[in-house]
């Protein structure tokens, strides 16, 4: 009988007090694991009501923006465990702004959360994913995928990330650790009221209009995604299929679109 995979295994979540983070740990707490969960309010991750008899909780508190504190979780979980089976980089920040207003600071904040503390953290673990031969999984988004109005420090950001990324898993084929970029649609977060206005201050946006995934729906594509050490880029539905392809195909054609889809978030008043 073929052991379930995610027993006995050590897995690290980012961002696991809320969102897709919080619904991954609810979804992994029922098998007999141990979770690494990192986030910067740690004491507001809660123990989920299935959690296994056997599944051990690690709370550390990280802030991916401030690399004294990524690398005090990385000790911190260097001293803890051996090895790494799958990492999960989750955590992430948006902005929202015209190209023209978003301050510099504004994009400094926007990659040291979505670039720099990832990078950091990723490099510092790394060494314990290669003993596992494990797999780093990175929730993204379709934003990375071309340059959207309204969004440059954000899709900038996730990007570059991607490209990093990309970079990591060419270079880790002999090492056997899988490299997945998971591009998530619209998701019932709070990632619209925590992200930056374009002058810095704290985003407070009504949820995106139309159909939205539930983080639930999303942690379990992302646990999926884990499992498979062939997957590289993946998108959820036909509109992220849909950019996907069009960044190759019709660019010209691509940019009419989001122009029009998204004028309202970027239009001069």
């Amino acid at each position: 009988m073929k052991k379930e995979f995610w027993n006995d295994s050590v897995v690290v979540i980012t961002g696991a007090s809320s969102g897709i983070g919080k619904a991954l740990l609810e979804e992994l707490a029922v098998y007999p694991c141990q979770l690494v969960l990192l986030a910067r309010r740690a004491g507001d991750i809660t123990e989920p009501e299935a959690k296994h008899k056997n599944c051990l909780l690690h709370r550390v508190t990280c802030d991916l923006s401030d690399p004294s504190s990524v690398q005090d979780a990385i000790e911190w979980t260097r001293k803890r465990v051996d090895l790494v089976d799958v990492l999960f980089n989750n955590a992430g920040i948006t902005a929202h702004g015209r190209f023209d207003s978003l301050t510099m600071e504004v994009y400094q904040k926007t990659f040291a959360t979505n670039f720099f503390g990832p990078i950091q953290f990723i490099k510092g673990l790394l060494p314990l994913v290669a003993t596992a031969k494990g797999n780093i999984v990175t929730t993204s988004t379709v934003s990375a995928l071309y340059g959207v109005p309204g969004r440059a420090a954000y899709s900038a950001s996730k990007s570059a990330l991607h490209a990093a990324l990309e970079s990591l898993r060419i270079e880790s084929l002999e090492a056997g650790i899988g490299v997945s970029l998971v591009c998530v649609p619209y998701t019932d977060t709070a990632l619209r009221t925590s992200g930056l206005t374009a002058d810095g201050k704290v985003l407070s946006e009504a949820p995106a209009k139309g159909k939205r995934k539930s983080a639930k729906e999303v942690a379990q594509v992302l646990m999926a995604v884990a499992k498979d050490k062939e997957a590289r880029l993946v998108t959820f539905n036909l509109s992220g299929k849909f950019l996907e392809w069009m960044r190759f195909f019709s660019p010209k054609f691509l940019e009419k679109i989001l122009y029009k889809k998204l004028y309202n978030d970027f239009k001069t008043h």
